[in-house]
């Protein structure tokens, strides 16, 4: 959770996040440690629409994903200063209202012999 790092030094990088591959070489390795090749890795970048942004955050205090998981492990008041700063990440000054991010997913699959 980048939004988190400036205040917090001990956040996850993207990169110690468990399952966090953030790179085609990465998963390529991991299924090639696994015993498994001729792997085909695809990046997929999609728009993620939000109504609002308790639409995006409200997940994430349930412990949706890595960044969910994070911060469900600190404390309410330290939660609400990240809140508040990823929210002017993506609003700045201007008022809450539907918003669209881009998020990426790698798919694989093992192309048959």
């Amino acid at each position: 959770m980048e939004a988190a790092l400036p205040l917090d030094p001990q956040a996850p990088q993207p990169k110690e996040r468990p399952g966090s591959y953030g790179s085609a070489e990465e998963l390529s390795s991991l299924w090639a440690d696994a015993g498994l090749t001729d792997v085909e890795i695809k990046n997929i970048v999609f728009a993620c629409e939000f109504d609002s942004f308790d639409d995006y955050w409200l997940p994430l205090t349930e412990g949706q994903g890595p960044a969910g998981a994070y911060l469900k492990g600190i404390s309410e008041d330290h939660r609400a200063a990240i809140r508040e700063r990823l929210r002017q990440n993506i609003f700045g000054s201007r008022a809450d209202a539907p918003f669209t991010l881009k998020a990426k997913a790698w798919a694989t699959r093992r192309l048959a012999p």
